[in-house]
């Protein structure tokens, strides 16, 4: 029971802001978290959990950082650049459930590796670790449906989600054994410390296509 606390305290608390990204990307596909509510539990906590189980050999895999981070950057473009619809007009899903459901676990996955690996250091008892990720990702979406029309409001949120999903994007491609040579290489050569330059580039790019949203939506406001 106490592993259970653990997990769900520990969950809970990290994917706060994981909670954001997830909604907009959801709402920017004209799903709704309470139609999807039991599909998001479910695929989560199966997801997290199978990655906890694996999460040594997942996390040193050649390419799926860089892979998935890639995916995830080109996500925050088109996050900052498209417009959200006016809340008071249905928006019709354009893709389906199961490509919806691939694209928020796509996105789980950039974002929630350092819970995951918290997690397996709390608990290898596959039950425990279900029950306390499924506990904390159903309170969070519970609680988000209770202030759902304060972020339906505007689409300046998804200028803000757009900025944190590309500074993890960037992060997560850095981390990625493929990158980490060349990395060290530099470091070595030009004689620097690569972790403050790498911290630097994932803002400034998080900044750049922030920036971007905002031109995008004030030239949008300009044009009506």
């Amino acid at each position: 029971m106490t592993d259970i606390l653990k997990i769900f305290f520990m969950n809970f608390i990290n994917d706060l802001d994981n909670l954001l990204i997830i909604t907009t990307v959801i709402r920017k596909y004209g799903y709704t978290v309470k139609t999807l509510f039991i599909y998001i539990v479910v695929c989560l906590t199966l997801s997290r959990t199978l990655y906890v189980l694996v999460i040594h050999s997942l996390v040193d895999f050649p390419s799926l950082r860089f892979v998935t981070g890639m995916i995830i950057l080109s996500l925050a473009v088109r996050l900052a650049w498209s417009i959200e619809k006016d809340k008071r007009v249905k928006i019709i899903p354009n893709i389906s459930i199961f490509q919806m459901m691939l694209i928020v676990m796509a996105t789980d996955f950039s974002i929630c590796l350092d819970s995951v690996i918290i997690t397996s250091e709390l608990s290898s008892n596959p039950s425990f670790i279900a029950i306390g990720i499924g506990l904390s990702v159903s309170t969070l979406f519970i609680l988000y449906r209770s202030f759902t029309d304060l972020l339906g409001n505007t689409s300046w949120i998804q200028v803000i989600a757009s900025g944190l999903i590309a500074h993890m994007a960037i992060l997560s491609i850095v981390k990625d054994p493929i990158t980490k040579t060349p990395l060290v290489f530099i470091e070595k050569y030009l004689e620097i410390h690569m972790n403050n330059w790498i911290n630097v580039f994932a803002l400034d790019v998080a900044i750049i296509i922030m920036i971007m949203g905002v031109l995008r939506r004030m030239q949008n406001r300009s044009s009506l």
